[in-house]
């Protein structure tokens, strides 16, 4: 009963502790709706909806601790997965994951995201079974995205609200 005790009264410790910090990370999720841009003739044939999905984030934070981190703004760095279902059959659903830096200006409140990874889609081309698919021809993608968001953190409690634009790009 006595460890039990020590262990709540260190642990209650440790988050008290922890909640003097600044933030050191932040979560944050997009949903979007969008179109696929018809950047070679080859692929009209593929453009039939507009694809939908979502993009979830782990941000986190730089304070200066190193050189860098001051010269580019404090930017943050983190981790990205996006699912994207791009309504049609032949193309199927991507999932990505993805390494990214945050830029920030204007205050902090326009922030500009890079994100590089690997995805995955769920209907290849194939000869017999997915001809029509001439835009995926393996399992695995080269993936990059870009975003510019305007943000406002802590609009309300530790909530905050981002809205802007995003281009996801898989090769």
């Amino acid at each position: 009963m006595q460890k039990l005790l020590t262990y709540i009264f260190l642990l209650s410790v440790l988050v008290s502790y922890t909640q003097e910090d600044p933030t050191l990370f932040t979560f944050d999720a997009n949903t979007f709706y969008g179109t696929i841009l018809e950047h070679n003739p080859d692929i009209s044939h593929l453009i039939t909806d507009h694809p939908t999905g979502m993009i979830l984030a782990y941000n986190r934070k730089t304070y200066g601790f190193e050189d860098w981190e001051s010269r580019y703004n404090y930017p943050d760095w983190g981790f990205s997965f996006v699912y994207q279902d791009m309504k049609n059959q032949n193309l199927g659903d991507n999932y990505g994951l993805y390494a990214h830096y945050n830029f920030y200006f204007l205050n902090r409140n326009l922030m500009f995201r890079i994100g590089q990874g690997i995805a995955y889609t769920s209907n290849k081309y194939d000869r017999e079974t997915n001809f029509l698919n001439n835009a995926y021809g393996s399992d695995l993608l080269s993936t990059t995205y870009i975003m510019l968001n305007y943000k406002k953190e802590r609009i309300f409690k530790r909530l905050g609200l981002q809205a802007g634009i995003s281009i996801v790009h898989y090769s």
